[in-house]
């Protein structure tokens, strides 16, 4: 606990001095970084460099990213392809982001929270001291959704479509469509993960204006590719007893089948502790 602490002031510490030593070059500048201890994968191996946000700039031009980053030697695994960023604070509604490892530290899933659906959904393997793949789970995911509420009620989505033109980029081709996970109230995430999107026009529910609906349920295998495995129009309903026991068996077969994995492979790997620093 005493080291983690010393971790934070030092990050805050390491932010603070940043922008002082822009101010004395003659202004400040996007480009200081913090790597949260919250953004540690379970080994401290890997953390996520976050861009530290300056009121005082907003306007100047920002080419930050968020970087997966070994914090022993302080290379870059990764750039997450988010765009925008997440910040070191909430943006209104662009919320800090939040990351979720793998037991093993070998999955990274990265959300940066909206207002009617996440900014960001980047799922990340990490082998052998590389990304492997990465997989834009949001993006994927809705446009999932949207081809397939298309095909099936093409009139209506050209309706709402044209309803909610400029209505920007949370609503994408017109519509809201949230994206969630399995295992949101966990700090934890394993494959195969199943994922849900619900698609709406009329997300405040005003009287009067047009709306279609979707849902669909996907899974992101082992290998990183996403399936979709339903789709319905109209609004998902909520979860009766028996279809909550029924998810609630298949997360269980989902963690079972990850404990299988995961002793499979101690067999024939030792894990070692390691230190963790941050820049």
């Amino acid at each position: 606990m005493v080291i983690r602490r010393c971790i934070v002031e030092l990050a805050a510490s390491a932010a603070l001095c940043s922008v002082a030593l822009c101010q004395a070059a003659g202004g400040l500048a996007n480009t200081d970084y913090i790597t949260p201890p919250a953004t540690f994968s379970p080994d401290h191996h890997f953390g996520v460099m976050i861009p530290v946000f300056h009121i005082e700039i907003a306007e100047q031009p920002d080419h930050r990213r968020n970087e997966v980053v070994d914090l022993q030697t302080g290379g870059v695994i990764a750039i997450i392809h988010a765009e925008p960023p997440g910040y070191d604070r909430a943006l209104n509604h662009h919320e800090a982001p939040v990351a979720r490892w793998s037991s093993d530290s070998s999955l990274l899933l990265w959300k940066i929270g909206g207002k009617w659906s996440p900014d960001a959904l980047i799922l990340l393997k990490i082998e052998q001291n590389r990304a492997k793949w990465q997989l834009d789970l949001l993006k994927t995911t809705q446009q999932a959704v949207l081809s397939r509420t298309r095909a099936a009620s093409p009139h209506q989505y050209r309706v709402c479509k044209r309803a909610n033109a400029g209505s920007g980029s949370a609503f994408p081709d017109g519509f809201t469509i949230d994206v969630t996970t399995d295992g949101e109230d966990t700090n934890i995430v394993s494959l195969p993960l199943r994922v849900h999107a619900d698609l709406t026009a009329n997300p405040k529910q005003i009287e009067g204006d047009p709306n279609l609906e979707s849902y669909l349920e996907g899974l992101v295998n082992e290998d990183g590719n996403f399936v979709v495995q339903k789709f319905q129009l109209g609004a998902r309903k909520p979860d009766g007893p028996n279809q909550a026991l029924k998810r609630t068996a298949d997360r269980c077969e989902d963690f079972l089948s990850m404990i299988s994995i995961l002793k499979t492979a101690a067999q024939f790997a030792l894990v070692s502790g390691r230190s963790a620093y941050s820049r």
